[in-house]
Order: structure tokens, then sequence, then C-alpha cells
């Protein structure tokens, strides 16, 4: 028997703590907005403090990009 399919709102919200992740039914879009603000540093080297998908595997993917940055910025 397979466990339970979790809700990809609570998976995105558990591998990406630092975020404050929502999906906006009305508009069918999928949120996440930091919770700290960003230093000028990350902002130069590409880092965003709102992002948007009509998906969660996009929104996925955007926020894995963001945890990224700072492995492959100087």
């Amino acid at each position: 028997m397979n466990p339970p399919k979790q809700e990809p709102l609570a998976v995105l919200r558990q591998a990406f703590p630092g975020w404050y992740i929502d999906h906006d039914a009305v508009l069918g879009r999928w949120i996440a907005m930091r919770y700290r603000p960003l230093t000028t540093q990350e902002t130069k080297a590409g880092a965003k403090y709102f992002l948007q998908r009509a998906c969660p595997e996009r929104l996925g993917i955007a926020l894995t990009g963001q945890t990224e940055l700072p492995r492959t910025t100087p």
C-alpha cells in the first residue's frame, strides 16, 4: 500500500522553509515570498523577493533556482 500523496502546497512549504508559499485558487497562481528582505548583494546576484508561477511544479523549480544562487555566485 502506498502512503497518501501530500498536497503540493505542503510539499513546497516543507521544502522551502524560508519562503511564505500559497496558492490563489481564484487566479490559479502559485506564489512565494521570502520571509526576510534581500541584501543588495543577493539582489545583484539575481535573487528575487517574490515569485509567481502557474503551477506548483514550476514554482518548485524557480524556488530551487533561488536556493542555488548563493552556491553559484561569488
